[in-house]
């Protein structure tokens, strides 16, 4: 990893390390184009992205598109942000587009950021404040400063240790004397001891995985800053050995209320040590991936939000597939699961689909109907009929933006089943929606 970044000057041979491009921007193979919508990088990190970025057989996901641009080609990114770094070193830094001002990136990131703590359950308390200065830096080095931060404060309240049944051999008594190993001794031997005793120490599943953790991000972090914190916070775990089974160590880590102040790190190490790109990607793909598919953090982030704003008797349930499309040989077909369900006690009161797309309310004609897409409105009047038996409220929400900022005029499948299309603000958090008689949220 290089200790140093590149700066992009004006020679066009010259790359910055450290690019940052919104969805759906383009990426070109050369050149000297330094806008947030259309960014050159390197051939060589261009090239690895043709090759490993698109996806191959049925579940795979591309992080890529190529498309046509004048003579040439260029490289689109699809709906994921996040963090991927080449081989090369070239780590591109993917924003959600997310206001009108395609330039701020200081908001796109801190929205990302809120998104994820509430999706991924991170506790962010000073990321809330205001005046956070972090926010300037790259993605991941966010989440790092932020990781190492909540470590320090672990740490501060202390290593947590246990005891450990070990066997060995001494020169001197201790413990159980191991009758059967010591009959077994060798001839020579005999002045040694077969013991078994508990020895108090911090090698221990949950410090194991932080270890592991802290050595990631060392691995990842370009920050002298970040460099210099992990290196004195690895000093802390030098005589813990570093996890070799994750899966096993996760499971293996305690919620006792001893550990209480490990709940928090127990989600960092997660997200860290889980970092592998979520997407198939053809070949070797030996850099970085730490990235997130939009559409399904919008969708859990306002499922989230949703779910904290309703009261008893409501109830919010996500992904319920309790319905089918079709019944054949006595089996249901074609489960239909919506992103969101609302629930009067036992009673489905409403369906909602969240859908991270780009809708434009000044489109109001026949021919172009807001760009809305017709298989979205055949899924929702097919979750009308099975879940509401074809009379109530829906609810298709989309991100708010410059061209959608107000809900639709109401659509009606038939007089007793209705469709409400809403904007969902990612920066305010506003979202009007009525479940009932004056239920809103």
């Amino acid at each position: 990893m290089q200790k140093h970044l590149s700066v992009f000057m004006n020679n066009p041979t010259t790359f910055a390390k450290d690019i940052v491009i919104k969805e759906y921007g383009l990426l070109l193979n050369g050149g000297n184009s330094q806008d947030i919508g259309c960014r050159s990088i390197s051939s060589k990190a261009f090239n690895w992205l043709l090759l490993n970025g698109q996806s191959i057989g049925e579940n795979g996901r591309e992080l890529i598109k190529v498309k046509r641009r004048g003579n040439g080609i260029a490289l689109q990114v699809v709906n994921f942000v996040g963090v991927v770094e080449t081989p090369c070193g070239t780590r591109i830094e993917i924003l959600p587009k997310v206001t009108r001002d395609s330039d701020d990136t200081e908001l796109a990131r801190k929205t990302l950021l809120k998104m994820l703590s509430v999706v991924e359950k991170i506790k962010l308390e000073q990321f809330h404040n205001s005046s956070l200065k972090i926010i300037n830096q790259p993605l991941l080095e966010v989440l790092i400063t932020l990781f190492l931060e909540e470590t320090s404060k672990l740490i501060k309240k202390g290593i947590r240790s246990h005891y450990r049944r070990t066997e060995r051999e001494s020169p001197f008594l201790k413990g159980q004397l191991l009758t059967a190993k010591q009959i077994r001794q060798r001839p020579g031997r005999q002045h040694y001891f077969q013991v078994s005793h508990d020895i108090f120490t911090a090698d221990r599943a949950e410090n194991r995985l932080l270890h592991s953790a802290l050595h990631q991000v060392f691995k990842w972090t370009k920050s002298p800053n970040n460099q210099r914190l992990t290196r004195e916070l690895l000093f802390v775990f030098h005589d813990i050995r570093k996890s070799a089974d994750y899966c096993s160590d996760f499971r293996k880590w305690s919620d006792d209320r001893t550990l209480a102040h490990y709940r928090d790190i127990k989600v960092w190490c997660r997200l860290i040590l889980s970092y592998q790109s979520p997407i198939t990607m053809a070949g070797q793909a030996n850099g970085v991936s730490f990235l997130f598919p939009m559409e399904v953090l919008f969708e859990r982030y306002v499922a989230a939000k949703l779910k904290s704003r309703f009261e008893s008797p409501l109830r919010l349930s996500e992904q319920t597939q309790s319905k089918a499309l079709t019944e054949h040989k006595e089996q249901n077909w074609f489960k239909l699961r919506p992103d969101i369900v609302i629930y009067h006690d036992k009673k489905v009161v409403s369906v909602m689909d969240t859908k991270w797309k780009v809708i434009n309310q000044n489109l109001a004609t026949g021919k172009d109907k807001y760009n809305l897409a017709q298989s979205d409105m055949y899924q929702l009047f097919a979750y009308g009929e099975k879940y509401l038996n074809g009379s109530g409220d829906m609810f298709l929400i989309y991100p708010k933006h410059e061209n959608f900022d107000s809900a639709l005029e109401e659509f009606s499948f038939k007089p007793s089943l209705r469709l409400n299309v809403i904007p969902y603000d990612l920066v305010t958090d506003q979202c009007q929606i009525s479940i009932g008689v004056n239920e809103h949220c």
